[in-house]
């Protein structure tokens, strides 16, 4: 009598074949995404180079006893990666008048890059303990954090949101079912508690943001999607919720770190969202009958101008007719209601200049 069993083999890819493969596509996408035709969100753009260059690195599944290390080599690295992130950051405010704002676009492209590519060139050991930071985890951090910091000063910032509401149920499914997931009976553990309350803290904070009005821009420029959107970014959040009662066995101190820095961020948006100006001053409308703002508050999440500082105090007004800003073809000015619209005095003053121009 005889027996079976099924045993799952893992197709290990060689170092080097993995690095050309996985390497060379990054490569391709950064030059395509950045100096090419596409017209893609700048965070869509750092996450698939992020997930291109961790697929150049070995799974840490495959050696969990390896890890980043405190070396030499990769304080300078890491010290590189900083210098690139504050210039992220910075964004265009940091460029604007200094070179033309084309070139500004590629350049911030580039240091985005440069901090996403960083990270594969650390230098990793085997440790006596299960590693606290694997390779593949390094990348993927600074990955969702550069991009993060992208979609924030790209004036993204909404449709992140939509983004990791569909997403982030999606792929914690996934990494459940591949890696395995605990019971809730785990929360009844101090850490894995803790764990979770920081998951369910960003996933509230979340819900919160997407309620000053955060989600009316898609009623403006996409009447007919917005239903979808708003309904599939609420499934996601329940979805999402109710996973993280079944945690992974692991605790992830990269992903925590990362849920906590997304949570002040989100906070310090509703508080900004609610907050006034310091002795404001009261003018009216450029205009006499009913228009709405499509952008314009004193945060991120309202105002997809926030960051840039000329234009932070900037509003974008549209006129709409029967819930629609435009009729026919959107790529003419002439066919938008708010074309061609008079203007008027926004309080009271003296002319003292006038000018014309031919255009």
């Amino acid at each position: 009598m005889s027996s079976t069993s099924t045993v799952r083999r893992r197709v290990n890819i060689p170092p080097a074949v993995r690095n050309w493969i996985f390497g060379g596509v990054a490569l391709a996408w950064y030059t395509v995404s950045t100096f090419g035709p596409l017209d893609l969100p700048a965070f869509a753009v750092v996450v698939l180079l992020g997930v291109l260059v961790m697929l150049s690195v070995e799974p840490d599944v495959c050696s969990p006893s390896r890890g980043v290390t405190a070396t030499r080599r990769n304080g300078i690295l890491a010290l590189s990666a900083v210098v690139a992130i504050v210039a992220v950051a910075c964004g265009m405010n940091l460029l604007l008048g200094r070179i033309p704002i084309e070139a500004g676009h590629a350049v911030l492209a580039t240091l985005a890059a440069l901090c996403v590519a960083l990270p594969r060139l650390a230098e990793t050991r085997e440790l006596p303990r299960p590693a606290v930071l694997g390779h593949r985890e390094l990348v993927i951090g600074v990955t969702a954090l550069v991009a993060g910091i992208r979609a924030y000063q790209a004036g993204e910032t909404v449709v992140a949101m939509v983004v990791i509401g569909l997403l982030m149920p999606l792929v914690m499914a996934i990494r459940r079912i591949r890696l395995g997931a605990g019971s809730p009976r785990l929360l009844g553990r101090r850490v894995w508690a803790l764990q979770s309350a920081n998951f369910w803290l960003f996933l509230v904070l979340l819900a919160a943001a997407s309620l000053p009005g955060t989600f009316d821009v898609w009623r403006i420029y996409a009447p007919d999607a917005q239903a979808f959107v708003v309904g599939a970014f609420w499934v996601g959040l329940a979805a999402a919720a109710l996973l993280v009662a079944f945690p992974r066995r692991r605790i992830s101190a990269t992903a925590n770190g990362l849920t906590l820095l997304a949570s002040v961020f989100l906070a310090a948006s509703l508080v900004g969202t609610v907050s006034g100006p310091r002795d404001a001053v009261r003018i009216g409308v450029p205009f006499t009958d009913q228009w709405e703002v499509a952008s314009g508050g004193r945060s991120a999440l309202v105002n997809n101008h926030w960051t840039l500082a000329v234009q932070r105090n900037a509003i974008d007004f549209v006129r709409l007719v029967d819930g629609k800003t435009y009729r026919g073809d959107r790529s003419s000015l002439e066919n938008f209601f708010s074309f061609g619209q008079p203007l008027v005095a926004v309080a009271d003053g003296r002319v003292t200049e006038a000018c014309c121009t031919d255009t």
